[in-house]
């Protein structure tokens, strides 16, 4: 197993490069309207956030873009809210299996040594509609001072 992980790690580590590429700093972050569906459907699982959530690396690189790797476990039957990120990232499935539900693309499951793509402006939500828990890795390049993602789901945005 840690030879598996040690090798989804270098993977995180070599491709969080390719992200530094796609971070362009915006002046206006995309507008998207609160929603309540992906694709037309409602969404498995009940809301909730990642358990045991580690920050693995939060650094600012020599061109200012932030660098954040954070790990959690998404428990079984739960869901991130719909959400849009305003930057590109990667997440990286260190064990279990996961589905991600991104609109206008095929829902997609995901499992250990897996990792997927999260297109920035685009409402997306994974779940874990298994019986075991899934450990990920999350890998962000972004503007210091921005957030990984914003919550767009009726009902959850927070009034500001």
């Amino acid at each position: 197993m840690f030879v598996k992980q040690s090798h989804v790690l270098f993977n995180l580590l070599s491709i969080s490069s390719a992200l530094s590429f796609s971070c362009v700093s915006r002046s206006v972050m995309a507008q998207v309207e609160p929603v309540k569906m992906i694709n037309s459907k409602e969404l498995p699982g009940i809301i909730a956030g990642l358990s045991n959530k580690k920050t693995l690396v939060d650094d600012i690189r020599h061109d200012g873009q932030r660098v954040l790797v954070v790990r959690g476990t998404r428990l079984p039957g739960t869901r991130v809210p719909i959400h849009v990120h305003d930057h590109s990232g990667l997440t990286c499935v260190i064990s279990g299996q996961i589905t991600d539900f991104i609109e206008g693309k095929k829902d997609q499951v995901f499992g250990a040594g897996d990792c997927y793509y999260m297109p920035a402006d685009m409402p997306m939500s994974a779940a874990n509609l298994g019986k075991e828990p899934v450990i990920l890795v999350d890998i962000f390049v972004l503007p210091s001072g921005e957030q990984p993602m914003r919550v767009i789901e009726s009902g959850l945005i927070k009034q500001q």
